[in-house]
């Protein structure tokens, strides 16, 4: 069947009102104004030029052409992407699972559904399309996200192997370190986990989330005294108090709990 250019009828008001300020692209106005079928990289085209203005929403309606268009799985996983850009979780997954349904392998459609999956609250299925394409994209960003969906799951040393892979691609990204500490800290590796924790917040670039992930880090071991004494100064009494009694509330049944401990670690 041809399918012609059109936007949809929820843009349309959107699109008038590019015209009426004056500050619709050329591409749009010449992808509006043409009567031959267009093509999916033309239409993905146009819909970054708008969305590049500013106008998700405006753009989503062409993405969807694009996708429609096409038998292509990369069509897909651009709408599903698009649609997470736009807070639509819910949509993002269909798109993914369409691109999957043609491509089942295919690594950027594993790696937007297992991202919009942890959005969604499904850790267990976010968990079995991350660990297929963490792999296979091989990147921080694919294993830290592997790492918090296991970590949500209360797979606790999967998620430590994950963020040590996500660590060894960016060592030097404090964030992705400090997820090593909190998650050997959940496996029960205190010497690991507050060397690691120590080392970020030593660190040039290191803020005040990474020593307050440091209390947690004490908390999670049940090291109370050391938790309140590494609490920065901007926290007040009752988030001192919070940081110092963390447990992870995702698993609360898997989580081991140790009586707290007034000792200093040696």
């Amino acid at each position: 069947m041809s399918i012609r250019f059109r936007l949809a009828s929820c843009a349309v008001p959107t699109f008038l009102g590019f015209l009426l300020a004056g500050c619709a692209s050329q591409a749009l106005l010449d992808a509006a104004a043409s009567t031959e079928k267009p093509d999916q990289d033309g239409l993905t085209r146009v819909a970054s030029d708008v969305e590049a203005q500013g106008q998700i929403v405006a753009a989503l309606p062409i993405y969807e052409q694009a996708a429609a268009a096409s038998n292509d799985p990369k069509a897909q996983v651009r709408l599903g992407d698009a649609y997470t850009r736009a807070g639509k979780t819910d949509q993002a997954i269909k798109a993914y699972r369409a691109a999957l349904a043609v491509a089942p392998d295919n690594p950027d459609a594993l790696l937007g559904l297992g991202s919009a999956l942890v959005k969604a609250g499904d850790a267990d299925g976010a968990v079995v399309a991350l660990a297929k394409a963490a792999p296979i994209v091989n990147t921080m960003t694919a294993y830290n996200r592997l790492g918090v969906a296991q970590t949500q799951t209360g797979q606790f040393a999967q998620a430590h192997q994950s963020f040590d892979a996500a660590s060894a691609l960016a060592p030097d990204d404090l964030d992705i370190r400090i997820n090593v500490a909190l998650a050997a800290a959940l496996e029960g590796q205190e010497t690991k986990a507050i060397d690691v924790a120590r080392s970020v917040v030593t660190s040039p670039g290191a803020q005040a989330r990474h020593r307050r992930n440091l209390m947690i880090v004490y908390g999670l071991l049940g090291l109370v005294d050391e938790g309140r004494a590494a609490a920065p100064k901007e926290l007040s009494a009752n988030e001192r108090r919070n940081c110092s009694r963390a447990r992870w509330r995702s698993a609360p049944s898997v989580m081991p709990r140790r009586a707290p401990r007034r000792s200093a670690r040696s």
